[in-house]
């Protein structure tokens, strides 16, 4: 079975929103649906095409992955960058195209508030930056070190094919005799419109009446929709 991880890494609740819109997203129920689908003992291979988005919408999918009961195989055919790079890491097998590309680079957001809030969310950015490099090192095998993955993260490193096999960021190259020894834009680009006002003017395309929504989950879309106007956090 075969599926794409193309466009912007979202989160689950807004996905719909977007590709109502017209926009390419790919989120964590893409990766859960196709594994529920594959067929027993059939490689799911996951084509590659996006330069990230949502950090932890990332780490769901890798997670999906990792822990697969049947073989998982990446194909990336441009860019994996930012958050679809750590999507990339949790297959068994990562191929890449010879024009393709790997996009390394530390995590961002926004805080608003006093010098606390601001120490927190330098705290929080390390701790996240420190579970990237712990998927990438995983991938690597020892090829690469932890810390000259670091240095890379700090500079926002493009990689290329070659160089990405050199590191074990990926274990061929689509095409190529991959036994021989390699010596050796921006990220999301376009972005994606303010999700408030598309998820506006998509409750009153689709007629939903917002205040008829069970309370509960209603509360619960609330407050994440909170959580991430507040943090937005993404690593773009």
């Amino acid at each position: 079975m075969r599926i794409k991880v193309n466009g912007v890494i979202v989160s689950d609740d807004i996905a719909d929103i977007y590709r109502y819109w017209g926009y390419q997203v790919a989120c964590p129920s893409d990766i859960r649906n196709a594994l529920a689908e594959n067929p027993k003992d059939e490689e799911l291979v996951i084509e590659i095409n996006s330069g990230g988005g949502s950090v932890y919408a990332g780490f769901e999918m890798y997670s999906l992955i990792h822990t697969a009961n049947v073989p998982t195989r990446v194909e990336v055919q441009s860019l994996a960058g930012s958050a679809a790079s750590v999507i990339m890491a949790a297959a068994d097998t990562v191929a890449i195209s010879p024009v393709g590309q790997v996009m390394i680079h530390l995590p961002t957001t926004w805080t608003w508030g006093n010098q606390i809030d601001h120490k927190q969310s330098t705290q929080m950015l390390e701790a996240v930056t420190s579970s990237i490099l712990t998927a990438y090192e995983n991938k690597c095998k020892k090829k690469t070190s932890r810390d000259k993955l670091r240095r890379m993260m700090d500079n926002e490193t493009f990689i290329t094919a070659n160089e990405a096999l050199e590191y074990g960021l990926v274990d061929e190259i689509i095409g190529e005799n991959n036994t021989v020894n390699y010596k050796n834009v921006i990220n999301s680009a376009g972005g994606l419109p303010d999700i408030e006002k598309l998820r506006e003017a998509y409750n009153k395309a689709k007629n939903i009446d917002v205040s008829s929504l069970d309370t509960s989950s209603n509360a619960r879309a609330r407050a994440i929709a909170i959580a991430e106007a507040s943090l937005n956090l993404t690593i773009i």
